[in-house]
């Protein structure tokens, strides 16, 4: 649980810098390479100055926040394992350290452990049949001066406007993701995808996370954005400016919080596929210590 009584008041508004995807851009991400990876995406991006509300003054004023209305939600997840046992090998990503798990001995932990306890979790938390999670990333920015990791997992946070899934994509992911457990995507009328965004180490001081609120956004705001991994094809959305977005971020997070995104509905269909979202630069946050968290990605199953 985070200790509230060290929070700062939350802000009620700031203004910060937002890079949205410019539609007329070769949509094309080429993610053959390994390492953290470029924060934008694609070079041709349109920087626009929003307006980002806290969440936190939203609900402390009552606003409640939801996977069914805004497309996403500040959760504590009460998990039956340590987010802690990793925070020497966090510390340790840029550098050489004892403590330090191999990528692939780090990444088998998060699946041995992390993952049944977040499926367990989320089934209640959303009252799904069952949750599957098939894959995750840790975000944190390498430092200019490290010995980089050279592993797919490890991602630094994504500044650009977008949305994980289209139609084709989330179909083709739920094709894949549910033999592997022994289950006909047939038998299952309903399914999101559920991302679980968790800060790991330290309170988010750099390139937190914002939302954009699904009920603000049209089907015009979307484009589908190609990616090129070694062994498939994927798409996601990439988002266009809409001066009608109403930006959402929750100032202060901390390790034992984290924010749902519902990046797929089957039950909506067309282009609006899930929540739009970016990590973005605080104000005056350029000697901050640097962001750690992980992103889960899951499906959530309904009969």
């Amino acid at each position: 649980m985070p200790d509230k009584t060290l929070q700062p008041p939350p802000r009620k508004t700031l203004k910060a810098n937002i890079n949205y995807a410019d539609p007329s851009a070769d949509l094309v991400y080429d993610q053959r390479h390994t390492g953290p990876g470029p924060a934008s995406l694609i070079e041709q991006v349109i920087p626009q100055q929003v307006t980002l509300h806290d969440g936190r003054q939203l609900s402390a004023a009552g606003e409640a926040f939801s996977l069914t209305e805004q497309g996403f939600e500040l959760v504590e997840p009460n998990l039956e394992i340590d987010l802690h046992q990793l925070d020497e090998t966090l510390r340790a990503l840029d550098s050489v350290s004892n403590h330090a798990l191999a990528p692939q001995a780090r990444d088998t932990l998060i699946r041995t452990q992390w993952y049944p306890a977040l499926q367990k979790w989320l089934a209640t938390h959303l009252g799904a049949e069952h949750v599957l999670t098939f894959d995750h990333t840790l975000r944190a920015q390498a430092s200019a001066d490290s010995n980089t990791e050279k592993s797919r997992s490890r991602r630094a946070p994504v500044k650009i406007v977008h949305n994980d899934y289209t139609p084709w994509s989330a179909q083709r992911q739920l094709n894949q993701t549910l033999p592997e457990y022994n289950l006909n995507p047939r038998d299952f009328p309903r399914y999101q995808f559920v991302n679980l965004w968790l800060p790991l180490l330290n309170p988010v001081e750099e390139s937190p996370l914002a939302m954009v609120d699904l009920r603000c956004v049209v089907e015009t705001d979307f484009h589908k954005m190609r990616l090129i991994y070694p062994e498939r094809e994927g798409q996601i959305s990439v988002i266009s400016p809409n001066p009608k977005h109403r930006w959402i971020w929750f100032s202060a997070m901390r390790p034992g919080e984290g924010l749902l995104l519902r990046v797929f509905d089957s039950e909506h269909t067309g282009t609006i596929t899930g929540t739009p979202h970016s990590a973005f630069d605080l104000p005056d946050s350029e000697n901050a210590v640097r962001r750690t968290s992980i992103e889960v990605r899951t499906i959530a199953l309904y009969k």
